[in-house]
């Protein structure tokens, strides 16, 4: 038990600061990369639950031993409504039909490049 309480006294982060409205961003230091990233998700996951909401990531990104992390916190009643109606539905809500042809790039190999 030692060992692991060593390694978390070596582990830090910044305080969370709001980058845009309702998104935050930290970032945390550690021995390893991994631990840099857990240390990370796991204070932001606190802020959230802190305001009573849930945890989403925005984005990440990893570098040598620091983890930088934006993500917001959601409303739990906003996740159920964004969930309302499964992913693939949505689309046929717009007007996707599943039998028209699917654009190619020039070359014809592949998927058009800009639906990517």
């Amino acid at each position: 038990m030692l060992p692991v309480l060593a390694l978390l006294a070596c582990s830090s982060s910044s305080e969370v600061a709001e980058l845009a409205p309702e998104v935050y961003g930290l970032t945390a230091h550690g021995n390893t990369s991994a631990q840099a990233a857990r240390v990370g998700v796991e204070r932001a996951r606190a802020h959230c639950a802190a305001m009573e909401r849930d945890f989403a990531v925005t984005r990440s990104h990893i570098g040598g031993l620091d983890y930088t992390i934006a993500f917001r916190c959601p409303r739990p009643d906003a996740a159920a409504q964004n969930q309302a109606a499964p992913p693939l539905l949505a689309g046929a809500a717009r007007g996707w039909e599943p039998d028209a042809p699917v654009p190619r790039s020039p070359g014809g190999s592949g998927p058009a490049p800009a639906l990517y």
